[in-house]
């Protein structure tokens, strides 16, 4: 396998996403960077305007001929792909946000921060349809379901929520992990689930039931995070100093270890041949598969 390292922002790379047409891949990091990058050169061909804190999320809206992105300061910003200035901002939670998640047919925006406040907008006309307030600490929109207006809702405890958009309805409550549940990702037509959480356990569910199938340890404690590849085949972790790939029909693990301490996002390229690796010794790690 071969890792390819891009030195890509002044600090810690927050997020990634490559474009739905597999050419660019989209980065935010510290001090409101949020860079453009070809993905066969691996050179840098954008740098958007308007942040000026920490981009915590990114999101490929209208088949990636736009992008949203969201920082630490609660501040929204919406671009052209090929125009470095803005051509919409707003305000939103005014203590930063810390998750954007859209659901999966568009109508609806979800933003959360780690006051565990939900604030769920009607899309595109942007009003707000619901707000909510959790009653666990640093609560956030952890996932979407690819079938239905659902989202589960987690973060710091083992308390995991499954409630309606925008109702706000509660329509399941579980356990998750017992420190901090950091990932979510459905699969198999919402009909399972997994997660990873700061206990260094990897999770698979019977999300219809909402019960665990099966849990693993992959490591130590630590900042952990997950992508489904595109063919549901398999899952990968990223985590302190080392990458793994699962294979969700037999579990089979491959390891590969990373220099960076932390790395705090990892995608897969819509075609499945390659994934990135947003990494805290400021670079992007691009891996072929």
């Amino acid at each position: 396998m071969i890792i390819q390292s891009i030195k890509a922002h002044s600090s810690h790379v927050n997020q990634l996403k490559y474009h739905p047409e597999e050419r660019f891949l989209l980065s935010a990091g510290f001090n409101g960077e949020l860079f453009l990058w070809d993905v066969d050169t691996q050179e840098k061909i954008q740098e958007y305007n308007g942040h000026l804190k920490t981009v915590n999320c990114i999101q490929w809206i209208e088949n990636g001929r736009k992008l949203i992105s969201a920082s630490g300061d609660g501040k929204i910003l919406m671009h052209e792909v090929s125009a470095s200035s803005p051509f919409k901002s707003w305000q939103d939670l005014k203590s930063g946000v810390s998750h954007l998640r859209f659901t999966y047919d568009g109508r609806y925006l979800l933003t959360s921060d780690k006051s565990s406040m939900l604030r769920v907008r009607e899309w595109p006309e942007e009003d707000v349809v619901q707000k909510l307030k959790s009653d666990q600490q640093n609560s956030g929109v952890l996932a979407t379901a690819s079938q239905e207006h659902h989202a589960i809702i987690g973060g710091v405890g083992p308390k995991l929520r499954r409630f309606l958009i925008p109702s706000g309805e509660v329509l399941e409550e579980f356990e998750g992990h017992e420190q901090a549940t950091m990932k979510v990702e459905f699969f198999d037509g919402d009909r399972h689930g997994v997660s990873a959480g700061y206990d260094g356990r990897l999770i698979l569910w019977d999300m219809q039931a909402h019960q665990k199938l099966e849990s693993y340890s992959i490591g130590n404690e630590g900042y952990y995070t997950i992508a489904i590849s595109p063919d549901e085949k398999e899952v990968a972790i990223a985590m302190p100093y080392r990458l793994t790939r699962v294979q969700l029909d037999n579990l089979k693990m491959q390891h590969y270890d990373l220099p960076a301490k932390g790395n705090y996002c990892v995608d897969y390229l819509p075609g499945g041949k390659q994934l990135a690796i947003a990494s805290a010794d400021k670079t992007i790690k691009l891996v072929q598969l």
